[in-house]
């Protein structure tokens, strides 16, 4: 054999699995992709994320805003929302043929939609609107360019962030199910790490009642256990997997789409990212391993299934997700990671059974604090209360609750309310009594709740006073105390500067920030009027497209900020206009 056949046949073996099959199911639509360059993923559907499984795919835009954005088929504008977070500025479509696609992060939209979003935000007033036009306001054919990727919102870097929804029920479905969107992907996902967990006080690994993490080596059909001697077990345990995707010729390390574990070869774990619920999304903090991601900020997925876990892409589970090694006989397991073309990646290990009697331990404090995950539940003290609503966690726990004296920047003690390597799912309420305040100082004067994970840097938590404590809603366990925010904001005006986001006329810039409590809301007015600032809350600035509105000579130009306790700054500035020369003189 020749030494090209050879290389031929070694790189046929490799990505087999993507070249000749598909073991996914694909939608025969006529959608055309919503770019014209090469479709690259710096994200995939259903990736573990903060609090949430994403949406949809993250597109690469060439690392540079103003790659236009087309409409995948023929329909109408049906939603429009703009945020200072979250999508930032996004299109939503609805297609006769019952679907929606979603584009957000966007820089600009075209002249039709962008004039409609214009006069609705002068109407109104704000920079943030969300808008429902009906089927004849904004009609688009397939192919019109609809807008211009940005980066917009919450988004990390320039890319068009792209959804598919079902209109009836607003599910998003994995977008590279349809045969539309074609991936580059020829390469299998990549295992890194196993973990296995004791389940219960009875549970041993190796002899120890801690979680037992093995590094994975190898590739494809070859992944192994880096790891040397038997892996003895005894009683119930549950697995873990660190596992990503990877894709031709970009180094991002995007989220898989199948997951499955074999005992034998029947079928024990399972589960698949395509479709998913908005209403379930926040689950993924019970499907992972939430104490090892707030310690060491990785992602592993549990078999284990909890008493309060409602995520509805779960296939196939088998006993809980727990699994009973019982005597000295060995048990073989397969783990089977897939991406959405069907490149498989496979981790065979095998447990022994451990028969050596050991002595069980605690591994659950308990407190005065019982939490029956289907129950609610009031904890109080003479000055904290905590409210915790039926099927707030994901299982039934021991609370903890400890109070330490207030220290010189702070209003009350400092209250650890549990622990914040255990998830919540729903709001927790908190009240919090002021230990004493200055006999100057009202309830309201500029107090808040903040917040530490760990007890040292606090950020700000929300909070309002009523009857004399300080009461919040939160999604987090960890350290809370009232402090005060006395510090008004910060203004700056920068020069006026040549390029708008549409690349042409002038922009006037300002510079808005909070340090401590952070900007809520903000108000710009030119002679008198209120005018459209766009909020890039990431740099903390905002942009005023220069129109009609600035008239020839002197204009008066007015910037009101407000952070989230009240604390207001104002800048007041002349803005001569001269031609296409402004002098800015700030007053």
């Amino acid at each position: 054999m020749t030494t090209n056949a050879k290389i031929f046949l070694l790189f046929s073996i490799l990505l087999l699995p993507g070249l000749f099959s598909h073991a996914q199911p694909v939608y025969q639509t006529p959608f055309v992709a919503p770019v014209d360059i090469p479709l690259y993923l710096s994200g995939t559907f259903g990736e573990l994320r903060s609090d949430h499984f994403h949406a949809g795919i993250d597109i690469k835009t060439q690392g540079k805003e103003g790659i236009k954005i087309k409409a995948i088929e023929s329909g109408w504008v049906s939603r429009i929302k703009i945020s200072a977070g979250g999508y930032g500025k996004a299109l939503y479509i609805t297609h006769p043929n019952g679907f929606v696609s979603v584009y957000a992060h966007l820089k600009y939209f075209n002249d039709t939609i962008e004039s409609y979003v214009r006069k609705l935000q002068y109407e109104r007033e704000s920079f943030e609107i969300e808008t429902f036009p009906n089927q004849n306001e904004l009609p688009v054919k397939q192919g019109e360019t609809i807008a211009w990727s940005g980066n917009t919102g919450s988004s990390m870097g320039p890319h068009l962030h792209f959804e598919i929804r079902e209109e009836a029920s607003q599910h998003t479905i994995n977008p590279l199910l349809f045969n539309s969107f074609k991936v580059k992907d020829f390469y299998r996902p990549k295992i890194v790490e196993m973990a296995i967990y004791p389940a219960d006080s009875h549970a041993f690994i190796n002899g120890k009642q801690d979680t037992l993490f093995i590094p994975v080596a190898g590739w494809g059909a070859q992944h192994r256990l880096d790891y040397t001697g038997q892996i003895r077990v005894k009683g119930l345990v549950a697995f873990g997997l660190l596992t990503h995707d990877v894709m031709n010729e970009i180094p991002n390390k995007n989220g898989v789409y199948e997951v499955k574990l074999f005992q034998d070869t029947v079928q024990v774990f399972g589960y698949k990212q395509d479709k998913l619920s908005f209403a379930t999304s926040r689950y993924i903090n019970s499907l992972i391993d939430y104490q090892t991601l707030v310690r060491q900020k990785k992602r592993f997925i549990r078999t284990e299934i909890d008493t309060n876990n409602l995520f509805r892409n779960y296939t196939q589970v088998a006993g809980n997700g727990l699994y009973l090694i019982s005597d000295t006989t060995k048990n073989d397991f397969t783990w089977e990671v897939d991406d959405v073309y069907g490149n498989t990646s496979t981790l065979k290990f095998t447990l022994t059974g451990d028969t050596t009697t050991c002595a069980p331990n605690k591994l659950t404090t308990k407190t005065p604090y019982y939490i029956k995950v289907t129950e609610p539940r009031t904890i109080s003290t003479e000055r904290a209360e905590i409210t915790i609503p039926a099927n707030a966690t994901y299982r039934s726990f021991y609370f903890d609750l400890k109070e330490s004296k207030p220290d010189s920047n702070a209003y009350s003690a400092t209250f650890m309310i549990h622990n914040p390597e255990i998830p919540l799912q729903k709001s927790i309420t908190i009240r919090i009594k002021p230990n004493s305040l200055p006999a100057k100082m009202n309830d309201h004067d500029r107090l808040y709740l903040a917040y530490s994970p760990k007890g040292k840097s606090y950020a700000y938590a929300g909070g309002k006073m009523e009857d004399g404590w300080m009461k919040a809603s939160t999604r987090k366990f960890g350290y809370y105390k009232i402090k005060r925010d006395t510090t008004r904001p910060e203004i700056r005006l920068n020069k006026i500067k040549l390029a708008t986001s549409h690349g042409k006329g002038q922009i006037l810039i300002a510079t808005i920030s909070d340090h401590t409590t952070g900007v809520a809301t903000y108000k710009a007015t030119l002679n008198g009027q209120w005018i459209l600032m766009e909020y890039d809350a990431k740099k903390n600035l905002l942009f005023y497209e220069i129109d009609e509105r600035m008239k020839a000579g002197k204009n008066n130009f007015t910037l009101e900020v407000t952070d989230n306790v009240g604390n207001k700054a104002e800048l007041t500035a002349v803005i001569e206009r001269q031609g296409s020369v402004f002098v800015t003189t700030v007053k």
